[in-house]
């Protein structure tokens, strides 16, 4: 859980805003702060002095997995990679097949306050954990992480586990603003011909679901293949990473965005003044090598919206008091006044591309919300027409605490032919046994309505790929949610109008806010 979570937690629970709840916070500064570390110990004494961790191998090949219960056995290391069910089998990797161990540990270069001050303990931390709530039986996918609002969540079935796979159509928090999204299925594995998701509401909030399906592609097996934010498909060739990252404040992000080992660069929370423009907006400023006559690249990023930007959301809509309901009334009744609404929060919210050029930096668009759940790998086609020199330089911005990237590369090769295929949507039941499949077989704006704490399973026919072809699954999802909350209170006129006002509202809200969840944690810490 991330800093961004707790604050999360506090402030939409005022009562924690104590003692207790600095302690919390403090402890999970400490956690939202870890980062994994090599270690030089042998294994079985580094499982001796972390007996409860989880260990993280690295072989030879390059490859990595993380070990829960880890033991040593003869001339094997074992585990569970299998957090969900408790009678998983162990795993067992050889010795001579494991380069080094690493263990999460505390890296201090991130810790923004000395909560050491705060007399945190784990016992706090867990008692707060243990009132959220459950999913039960042991088939039942893996809760996803305690975010207040979002959108719906997507599971995959790789044959004997539900994994999270997508959160989708992020963002479209009205009707009016329904919109495609085209998502990576990670986990998804056909079985016997078919192919299972499962759909799930598990936030403060109502989902509509106007159409879901499954892309089969088949590709070469020396690419990979991911989607842009208009929910196009690329081929994806090698990925060339980054020689250089540096945020907004100048530190060096580079060992966060070279690979996705989750492991990634967030804003830096403290020392933004809200009255100083350039505290408003944060990012990275990545260089890249060029290949001599490269005109265009691929541009992919690895990353999520924070759950602090989904609390900013709901703040916003909040904002609008006992006049919510009326408001919606109007973005749908006027869906240009919803694009333009939608449009000036993206501006801010969602990262923002730029090249550089002789003449400056030049916009190349925007990577959308993604959702706090999951992080979602998205591309974009980059103009490299105007850069000049072996050297590409990229900047991603954002209003700060928004975003957490993982990694960041750049594909010099050109999109090579795919075959996509729609796969046969063969059933759809709700919880309860009800056939949905016709309200989310087509997009017709006949959608399917799911309350908290509802979900669907979906199954797909999927004939296996042609011989000597690779294949990948991909989610396309259609819809809108509206966040719950209380249509109640004066409409907070001033605020609302700054966004009209203010280019960099959004980013100042989020300052003043965070600037004020770290006082208050100062003061309550003394």
């Amino acid at each position: 859980m991330r800093i961004s979570s707790l604050f999360v937690m506090c402030f939409r629970h005022q009562a924690l805003l104590s003692r207790a709840c600095v302690a919390i916070l403090g402890a999970v500064c400490l956690s939202g702060c870890m980062a994994w570390q090599s270690q030089n110990q042998q294994p079985g004494e580094l499982i001796a002095r972390h007996p409860h961790s989880t260990i993280r191998v690295v072989l030879h090949d390059g490859g990595r997995m993380d070990l829960h219960k880890p033991f040593v056995r003869s001339d094997s290391l074992g585990g569970t990679t299998d957090t969900v069910h408790a009678d998983a089998l162990p795993v067992m990797v050889a010795m001579k097949d494991v380069s080094h161990l690493e263990i999460e540990q505390v890296d201090a270069g991130r810790t923004f306050l000395a909560v050491a001050a705060l007399g945190a303990t784990t016992a706090l931390v867990v008692s707060a954990v243990d009132g959220l709530g459950k999913l039960s039986g042991p088939t039942q996918p893996a809760p996803a992480p305690n975010i207040k609002i979002s959108c719906p969540l997507v599971y995959s079935w790789d044959g004997r586990h539900w994994h999270l796979d997508s959160g989708t159509f992020g963002g479209a928090i009205a009707e009016a603003l329904q919109r495609t999204d085209v998502d990576n299925l990670d986990f998804a594995r056909a079985e016997d011909g078919r192919l299972r998701l499962r759909v799930a509401n598990e936030l403060a909030e109502t989902d509509h679901l106007d159409g879901l399906a499954v892309l089969a592609v088949d590709h070469d097996s020396a690419v990979t293949v991911a989607p842009d934010s208009r929910g196009g498909l690329h081929a994806i060739g090698t990925l060339v990473p980054p020689v250089r990252a540096t945020d907004d404040r100048g530190v060096d992000a580079l060992p966060r965005v070279v690979a996705t080992d989750g492991w990634n660069w967030e804003s830096t929370v403290s020392g933004r003044d809200a009255n100083r423009p350039a505290d408003l907006r944060s990012g990275l400023e990545l260089a890249f090598v060029r290949p001599h006559g490269a005109m265009r690249a691929h541009l992919v990023v690895d990353a999520n919206s924070s759950t602090w930007g989904t609390w900013m959301l709901e703040e916003f809509i909040r904002a609008h008091g006992r006049a919510t309901r009326a408001w919606y009334d109007s973005m749908n009744a006027h869906p240009q006044l919803a694009l333009a609404v939608q449009a000036r929060l993206a501006r801010e919210a969602f990262l923002a591309v730029s090249v550089r050029t002789p003449t400056g930096w030049q916009a190349q668009g925007l990577i959308w919300e993604a959702g706090p759940e999951i992080v979602k790998r998205q591309v974009m086609d980059l103009d490299l027409s105007l850069a000049a020199g072996d050297t590409v330089l990229v900047r991603l911005a954002s209003a700060p605490s928004f975003w957490t990237i993982d990694r960041v590369a750049l594909d010099f090769t050109a999109d090579r032919d795919l075959t996509v295929h729609e796969l046969s949507l063969l059933s759809a039941r709700d919880q309860g046994g009800r056939d949905v499949a016709p309200l989310i077989a087509a997009v017709d704006h006949h959608d399917y309505a799911l309350a908290h704490g509802a979900t669907a399973d979906v199954v797909f026919a999927a004939p296996p790929p042609p011989a000597g072809r690779s294949r990948s699954y991909l989610v396309r999802s259609t819809g809108w949610y509206r966040v719950d909350t209380p249509d109640t209170g004066e409409p907070d006129v001033a605020a609302l109008a700054g966004l009209g006002r203010d280019s960099l509202a959004v980013g100042r809200a989020s300052v003043m806010r965070l600037n004020a969840a770290l006082t208050a944690m100062a003061e309550r810490a003394r």
